[in-house]
């Protein structure tokens, strides 16, 4: 692959995770924008369950995605199979269909099994699993870059207007 997807499509990378049976989370900004909180957004962010039987199916899946790390030294590889999942926590990857970021715990005490408790589900072409409001708000207060803290008041505002459905 040659670094360069032909064009964003994290419906299609949604695709490519639910075909092999991942447990995942979505997160950050597509998790914000279909829940009522949108900015612009050019990754798809996922928390994902560390178990060695998930980093397998997840192995499969990034294969399936033609996924790579993103900035590696020229002539270094990494092969992403089981053991490598194993190893690392957070993967910034580039597949075929856009940017990926793979997070085991995006803030203390939010990894997969606290986040899908919580989750809420979008169903459309694909069913999927995104995080709550108040998951995302805690994420974003965690990290606290000026732009995270901007997005918080966006969350807040898509939380009133889910509670006053």
């Amino acid at each position: 692959m040659d670094n360069q997807p032909s064009s964003f499509d994290p419906l299609a990378i949604v695709r490519a995770l639910n075909g092999h049976g991942v447990h995942y989370v979505l997160i950050g900004g597509i998790a914000a924008g279909v829940q009522g909180a949108m900015w612009a957004t050019f990754d798809l962010d996922v928390v994902y369950e560390r178990s060695a039987t998930n980093h397998e199916v997840l192995a499969d899946a990034l294969s399936d995605l033609d996924a790579v790390p993103v900035d590696l030294p020229a002539g270094v590889t990494v092969t992403l199979d089981r053991r490598a999942l194993d190893s690392g926590d957070v993967w910034t990857l580039i597949t075929r269909w856009g940017r990926l970021d793979l997070m085991g715990e995006p803030a203390p005490g939010l990894r997969y099994a606290e986040l899908i408790s919580r989750a809420r589900w979008i169903d459309g072409t694909e069913r999927y699993p995104v995080a709550s409001i108040e998951d995302l708000i805690a994420m974003k207060s965690y990290a606290g870059r000026p732009k995270d803290l901007g997005q918080v008041e966006l969350l807040r505002a898509a939380g009133d207007e889910i509670a006053a459905e």
